[in-house]
This record gives C-alpha cells, sequence and structure tokens, in this order.
C-alpha cells in the first residue's frame, strides 16, 4: 500500500509540470483552419466515395491544403497541436466546420432539387442559403 501511495504522489507531481502548447508564430486563426478542416473532409469524402476519380487527379491532399493556404506541412501541425492542446479553442472550431459543412450540403441539395422541381423552394430560404454558399 505505502508503494502506491508514493507511485501516486510522484504520478501527480510528474503531472503538475505539463505546460500548454503556445499558439504559433504562423498562428492560422480560426477562420483559415475551419477552411482548411472543411476541405480535408471534403477530400476525405471524394477519396472514400470514388477513388479511382480521385486518383485520376494525381493531387496529394497534404500538397492541395498546402498550396490552396500557402502554408507547410510544419506550420499546419503547430496549429492543429495548438487545437488540439486547447479544447475549447478546438470545440468552437469543429463547430465552424460542422455548420460550414451544413451549408454547403443544403445548397447542394437546393442546387439538386432545383434541377428536378423548378423553383418549389420556398425564395427566402433560397436566397438564405446561396448568399451562405462560398462557390455562389
Amino acid at each position: 500500500m505505502k508503494k502506491i501511495t508514493i507511485l501516486l504522489i510522484v504520478l501527480l507531481a510528474s503531472c503538475a509540470d505539463i505546460s500548454r502548447v503556445d499558439k504559433p508564430d504562423s498562428f492560422y486563426g480560426d477562420d483559415k483552419m475551419a477552411s482548411i478542416f472543411v476541405d480535408l473532409y471534403l477530400m476525405e469524402a471524394v477519396m472514400t466515395s470514388n477513388r479511382g476519380m480521385f486518383a485520376s487527379l494525381k493531387t496529394l491532399p497534404g500538397d492541395f491544403i498546402y498550396n490552396k493556404y500557402e502554408t507547410d506541412s510544419i506550420a499546419f501541425a503547430e496549429n492543429l497541436n495548438y487545437y488540439s492542446d486547447n479544447g475549447d479553442a478546438y470545440k468552437e472550431l469543429l463547430k465552424q466546420v460542422e455548420e460550414r459543412i451544413t451549408i454547403l450540403k443544403d445548397t447542394v441539395a437546393l442546387r439538386q432539387k432545383r434541377a428536378t422541381q423548378h423553383n418549389n423552394y420556398p425564395q427566402e430560404t433560397e436566397k438564405i442559403l446561396l448568399e451562405k454558399d462560398p462557390d455562389n
């Protein structure tokens, strides 16, 4: 019992000196990081649903992200580590990503519906979705 108590004290003392990851010098901010995550999720979806088509593009997901957002793997890893270490910031980031993906899904659904049924969508809903659509 004495050994377990000593082990717990040593273990707790060693955990007390854990420091948080500081914001990286090349901090992206929530908006850019959310955009990167959305692109990564979309690429993951394409890769899993149509691997052959994605392979024919001859583009690696990392290379695409680094070129589009003018960054590199080290800066991305530093930002990812920062968010991973800061649970509240990471949670907020994922909420933003979820909202953006929902908007994309809704606008795709709207476009599909519009293609099959002409103008049966309420005009105010259509206008709101199209305003939020980053591709429109």
